[in-house]
């Protein structure tokens, strides 16, 4: 990477414009996109500027695979690719991982337990800021009035925050568990989950897959962490938003917030220079 500072990378690469709008066609009967003409290939050189993490052996493993769904979903324009690839350095460096959920009190309650999101959290304080009412905008009660439940304990922490959303059942069915974050960019959540089995299943009827019966596949097989992430970017029309150069939305489809903007931006300057754009 050349020694640009940050923040003038920043100034280049953010974007703001909206985001393109999801189709009502349900994915699994939506064709998938077409590649165009000016296509991209994954390389070890482009994997190893988007994360020097991993020797190159280890890329070298993985590089027909990323082509190969790469050339499915149409992420494989320059703009598109080195959006991807920086989001997926990011998140997982390029390895299969799955949420962990063990964590202590007042971190747990940081991530989890405000109105808001964590930028709601008064460290200070170990709460949230005040609400409208006067008292701290807590989301999740349960993580101050019960915290030795969940501090430490993964299997029920996860339980809890993502009971009764994401398709998940209540606390007591442990879907928030079953169903925690997976893959490159972690799919969270039986609906994620679900649809993932159905596009997965109407694109590759060779190798039917029941994702929510068997979740763990997205770590025990690398190439299905690697397609989730592509279908996870495809349902989310990422494509679009790269198109744009639009790095902060981008980073808000993939993340649900800016977490590690600077850091996504870094990491997409650098592939950009290797890609000569």
């Amino acid at each position: 990477m050349d020694a640009t500072p940050v923040k003038s990378i920043m100034a280049r690469l953010r974007r703001s414009p909206p985001g393109a709008p999801r189709s009502r066609t349900p994915r699994a009967q939506q064709p998938l996109p077409q590649s165009g003409p000016a296509a991209v290939t994954v390389t070890v050189a482009l994997l190893r500027a988007a994360d020097p993490s991993n020797a190159e052996p280890y890329y070298a493993g993985i590089v027909d695979a990323l082509n190969d769904y790469a050339r499915r979903y149409a992420v494989d324009r320059p703009l598109r690719l080195a959006h991807f690839l920086a989001q997926i350095g990011h998140e997982s460096g390029f390895r299969a991982t799955e949420e962990n959920g063990n964590y202590s009190a007042p971190r747990m309650r940081e991530i989890f337990g405000c109105r808001g999101g964590r930028a709601q959290y008064e460290r200070a304080l170990d709460d949230c800021r005040l609400g409208p009412d006067g008292a701290p905008a807590r989301l999740r009660p349960k993580l101050w009035l019960e915290a030795a439940s969940y501090a430490g304990h993964p299997e029920r922490l996860l339980a809890y925050v993502y009971a009764n959303r994401l398709g998940n059942g209540d606390e007591a069915s442990g879907d928030g568990y079953r169903y925690r974050g997976r893959g490159l960019i972690q799919l969270t959540g039986k609906t994620n989950y679900a649809d993932f089995t159905e596009v997965h299943n109407a694109h590759v009827p060779q190798d039917p897959r029941d994702f929510v019966a068997d979740p763990d596949l997205l770590m025990s097989e690398l190439n299905y962490a690697i397609e989730s992430a592509f279908y996870y970017w495809d349902a989310r029309t990422v494509n679009a938003l790269a198109d744009l150069d639009d790095l902060e939305q981008v980073t808000r489809a993939v993340n649900g917030g800016l977490n590690g903007l600077e850091d996504r931006g870094a990491r997409l300057a650098s592939i950009k220079k290797a890609l000569g754009i």
